[in-house]
């Protein structure tokens, strides 16, 4: 019954929700107004470090049961929650769903903290509450030594395939640089350099869920991938005619360089944004400068 992505939430499942007393779980947390900052940090770190959940705004405790009361839609809102997640590395979050009470001016809010490639996430507050916390049907709850070791070896792994994906981006921007043509050579020479889409494939479905929230890298990264499709298989084509005793061979090879120079030039430059992505997002450094 707990949707599976903000868009999902409605009055109408949080109102079910209510009646069964359904206050917290492994996936969601009702709270009358925003925690305070340990109680928040803890929550959003628990939420992050398992597989992440939904904390909702607007659900007041009534003795043994809840009721919705709703908060006023204050525009600064989001401000608000991010401003009191204290947690190290920082907790990543979207703007939340605002859901209109009805017959109310009031709103329940509901924020979503996803599943965090970054994760293990601790509390950065004072020493004897920084605890590596995980998401139960009980609420939050410690990591084991096992768990946390698995965490962070899981941490690592990711960290060693965004480098992996960094290096095999620059090497087909050297590739790709190698396979122009100058202006004077382009009626008797052609490159002989394809591109390599295996290693690019691979690391694509290993980290998508690691940078699946950041839509610019992975549009990004995909239209890489088409476009190299598009620049191997006009290689293909080229190569299977130029082998053959044409007499209008010095016009195909003009055609095919002039594509490929100007495919090059517009790949390059997608490339080098995906690495400035990679290096702003994930503090990863080119190893050849």
């Amino acid at each position: 019954m707990i949707p599976n992505v903000l868009s999902d939430w409605t009055f109408e499942i949080i109102d079910e929700l209510v009646k069964k007393k359904a206050n917290e779980s492994d996936r969601h947390d009702f709270k009358r107004a925003i925690p305070d900052t340990d109680t928040l940090t803890k929550i959003c770190c628990a939420f992050a470090n398992t597989k992440g959940g939904f904390v909702i705004v607007g659900v007041k405790e009534a003795g043994s049961s809840f009721e919705i009361e709703g908060v006023n839609n204050d525009k600064e809102l989001a401000k608000h929650f991010g401003e009191k997640i204290k947690a190290n590395p920082t907790i990543e979050f979207s703007l939340p769903k605002i859901i209109q009470i009805p017959q109310s001016e009031k709103v329940l809010v509901v924020f979503e903290i996803p599943l965090s490639p970054e994760r293990p996430h601790v509390p950065d507050i004072s020493p004897e509450k920084r605890n590596f916390l995980k998401r139960t049907n009980k609420g939050n709850d410690s990591m084991t030594y096992e768990e946390i070791k698995f965490s962070f070896q899981g941490y690592q792994e990711r960290r060693e395939k965004l480098k992996l994906l960094y290096i095999e981006l620059l090497s087909n921007a050297e590739q790709l640089r190698s396979m122009k043509v100058e202006d004077s050579a382009k009626e008797n020479d052609h490159s002989l350099v394809t591109l390599d889409n295996a290693i690019l494939n691979t690391l694509l479905a290993e980290l998508y869920s690691s940078i699946s929230k950041d839509s610019e890298l992975v549009r990004i990264l995909f239209t890489i991938r088409e476009r190299t499709k598009i620049i191997n298989n006009k290689i293909k084509i080229f190569f299977s005619q130029v082998i053959l005793p044409l007499s209008n061979k010095q016009q195909i090879l003009v055609e095919h360089n002039d594509f490929v120079n100007s495919q090059v030039d517009n790949l390059t430059s997608i490339i080098a944004k995906a690495l400035h992505i990679l290096e702003s997002r994930f503090d990863l450094k080119n190893p050849l400068t």
